[in-house]
């Protein structure tokens, strides 16, 4: 340091001062000033040399600080080397936490994201792994939850969807055998279409279907044998088309038609010979057309009606229509047809065949009473009407139930005489107070 700043310097350290001394003698102040130049100039003099040369303890830091950067470096490296050689997140980390401005802070950040990331990946394979042995839908559902992220989460929801569907399904199937009802299982393959035993489910309701309509076979065959008709064996059969019992029930039902179709004719054959009339005999015939006895009843019709024949007296009936149809011209006026005269031929016809017919339910009194031949113009029509009103009298006359009377006497068919219909408006006297021996039929 040179002398004047020396001076200045301390100029400047005694006017910091509060005040100045006070002044001294003049010859005083040059003894004081040539001490204090001479103490000042030694102070210089000392300053200058401090200022222009190094102290011990600067030239000792100067000397050590090659050798303390090159420690550092070489705890860096070892450091470095030490960390590389664990290789764990971890002492990559210590490494960063002791030597933040060190030499491998780039790698080892990079270095410790790398590790994590290994980290993690072999994390997620780990718990997919153990989530795929257990085989649960819980344990891919935690794995979901742990590794939200992670490289198999698509494939563990899929699990987890399938393996809810199948334990689903799996809780229904039991749910259904454990029913065992055609409705349960039915049931089962509607809400599972595609589930593991639908297969199985539709084999048990076939089972099922098939073992109700052996049932309900068995049921109608023993109701059948029960009822023991041909009805209910043809019901049977119409409801169970294919049943087990088909061919049975067929020859069972004709069977019994069989049988009630001979006792129908034995008891139309005994009807016919009980009232051994042509007429029933006939009728016989036409109801059993092939009946056990249709040979017999032709016979004794045939042989009864030669008989009737017989006994029914022969009469002019060409005579009788003539003057009937010439009283109709008398009466009603215009003229004789032929026509009419064939109608009244017909009518007479057949009102022969009915008393031939039916000869043997009058009796003998009233044949004797009605057929006459000896009256005025006889006629079949007369004595038929004669007949009829006679034996239905008689047995009304038998019947209490029916009273004392009066009664309405029957008419004479249509078919048999028309004309006499139209007269039957008049009325009928009683059998009692009829006039006899007339013989003219008007028609």
């Amino acid at each position: 340091m040179q002398a004047g700043g020396w001076a200045a310097a301390t100029e400047k350290r005694r006017t910091a001062m509060n005040g100045y001394p006070p002044r001294k003698p003049k010859s005083a102040r040059r003894v004081a000033f040539s001490k204090w130049a001479f103490v000042g100039a030694i102070a210089g003099a000392a300053l200058i040399s401090a200022c222009s040369q190094p102290s011990d303890s600067q030239q000792t830091a100067e000397q050590h600080q090659p050798a303390d950067e090159q420690a550092r470096k070489d705890a860096d490296e070892k450091a470095w080397a030490d960390a590389e050689k664990t290789n764990t997140a971890a002492a990559y980390t210590a490494y960063l936490q002791n030597f933040g401005a060190g030499a491998h802070v780039s790698e080892a950040s990079q270095r410790i994201v790398a590790l994590n990331e290994a980290a993690r990946k072999a994390a997620d394979e780990k718990a997919w792994a153990d989530a795929e042995k257990a085989g649960t839908a819980a344990a891919y559902t935690a794995y979901i939850q742990n590794f939200g992220g992670g490289a198999h989460v698509a494939e563990a929801r899929q699990r987890v969807s399938e393996l809810s569907r199948k334990e689903a399904d799996d809780k229904a199937w039991a749910d259904a055998v454990r029913t065992g009802t055609a409705a349960a299982l039915t049931a089962y393959t509607q809400n599972f279409s595609s589930g593991a035993h639908v297969a199985e489910a539709r084999q048990r309701l076939a089972a099922l279907d098939e073992q109700a309509r052996k049932e309900a076979d068995e049921k109608a065959w023993a109701d059948a044998e029960k009822a023991g008709t041909a009805a209910a064996f043809t019901g049977y059969v119409q409801k169970f088309g294919s049943g087990a019992h088909v061919a049975e029930a067929r020859q069972r039902a004709a069977a019994l038609d069989e049988q009630a179709r001979k006792e129908a004719d034995e008891k139309a054959w005994a009807d016919a010979a009980k009232a051994g009339t042509a007429g029933a005999f006939t009728g016989y015939v036409q109801t059993f057309g092939s009946g056990a006895h249709v040979a017999e009843a032709r016979q004794r019709a045939a042989a009864l009606e030669t008989q009737g024949r017989k006994e029914v007296p022969a009469i002019d009936v060409q005579k009788t229509c003539k003057a009937a149809a010439g009283v109709m011209v008398s009466l009603m006026g215009g003229t004789t047809t032929e026509q009419d005269v064939n109608a009244c031929l017909d009518s007479e016809q057949k009102a022969r065949d009915q008393i031939v017919k039916d000869r043997a339910t009058y009796s003998s009194a009233d044949k004797a009473l009605c057929m006459r031949a000896d009256v005025y113009l006889p006629s079949y029509v007369e004595w038929l009407t004669c007949l009829e009103m006679e034996r239905d009298v008689r047995k009304m006359e038998r019947d209490d139930q029916f009273g004392s009377g009066p009664y309405t006497l029957p008419k004479v068919s249509p078919a048999i005489n028309p004309a006499a219909t139209r007269q039957s408006q008049r009325g009928r006297e009683p059998a009692s107070s009829r006039r006899k021996g007339s013989g003219l039929a008007i028609y």
